[in-house]
């Protein structure tokens, strides 16, 4: 207990220190970057980690960095898998949020360092 307790107390220092920033996403962007990084990695994760990708396909990324422009340092962010997910799922959450995948992405994948 006393060492999570320690370690919870980093991340707590840690996040006072760094700039923290918060953003929505709706589903249907988030569903089509779960599309997105299926056609482009050939992995399949679940609309939760699709909302942290919207922030790299939709070019949210480059508001948040400001003058930190992608390819001057890495961005990790951090990819779950789709315990909950399968392609029938994603295919039936692309249906009813009547996904556009061609929605353009900011960083073709091409000029992301991965």
């Amino acid at each position: 207990w006393y060492q999570r307790r320690v370690r919870g107390q980093e991340v707590v220092d840690q996040a006072q220190e760094r700039r923290i920033v918060s953003e929505l996403t709706d589903d249907k962007t988030a569903v089509e970057c779960c599309q997105f990084f299926l056609r482009d990695h050939q992995f399949l994760v679940e609309p939760a980690c699709g909302a942290t990708l919207s922030a790299i396909y939709t070019g949210k990324m480059s508001e948040y960095l400001g003058e930190e422009t992608p390819g001057t340092s890495p961005i990790v962010v951090v990819v779950c898998g789709g315990a909950t997910v399968d392609i029938d799922t994603l295919s039936g959450l692309a249906t009813k949020f009547d996904t556009d995948t061609k929605l353009e992405r900011h960083y073709p994948l091409e000029e992301m360092r991965l």
